[in-house]
């Protein structure tokens, strides 16, 4: 099942990767939710737990979060970036179901969050301000000024959502399946 799923989500990743390269947007392929998405799929073919759990809760704590307010602020989407943000949490759930998520992993995230901004500062364009790596946010972009607070803000917001969803995975979830 779960070789299954991870080849899944890689066909899903390949389609949007060759939509966005067709669009002239291949840099978006380094937002984190891709990035996860590819870790997950990884790790569910290559039965690595480290990739699994860390890619799953980045799924479910930031990548399905942020992907619900971009399309509620933007009103577009596509199919295969729909599959994936709604298949990538549910493949990454049922993979770790009944398992604890370590205390490490939204370390580990926001980590790996801070070496996708380094790589989207030196790889994509500003324009497209993947990772917010160039920007608040769009829709708040006038009523916050940009800076070092705002990345600290922005990390805390981050390191909160992961250490919830831990939180409440490891208390509700990981112990119904045990």
């Amino acid at each position: 099942m779960n070789r299954a799923g991870g080849v899944c989500l890689l066909l899903l990743l390949a389609i949007l990767a060759l939509q966005k390269t067709q669009e002239g947007l291949a840099p978006e392929l380094l937002w984190m939710c891709h990035v996860t998405s590819a870790m997950l799929a990884l790790g569910l073919v290559a039965n690595l737990a480290p990739l699994i759990v860390t890619g799953f809760l980045c799924q479910a704590a930031i990548a399905l979060p942020a992907y619900v307010l971009h399309v509620a602020t933007s009103g577009h989407t596509s199919v295969a970036s729909f599959m994936l943000h709604v298949c990538a949490p549910a493949l990454g759930a049922m993979a770790w179901w009944g398992k604890r998520v370590p205390a490490a992993i939204p370390w580990v995230a926001l980590a790996a969050y801070q070496l996708l901004i380094a790589f989207s500062q030196a790889f994509t364009p500003e324009s497209l301000n993947v990772n917010l790596a160039f920007r608040p946010w769009d829709p708040l972009v006038t009523f916050i000024p940009w800076g070092w607070p705002v990345r600290a803000l922005n990390l805390a917001l981050m390191l909160a959502q992961l250490v919830a969803a831990r939180w409440l995975w490891n208390r509700y979830l990981a112990k119904t399946a045990s």
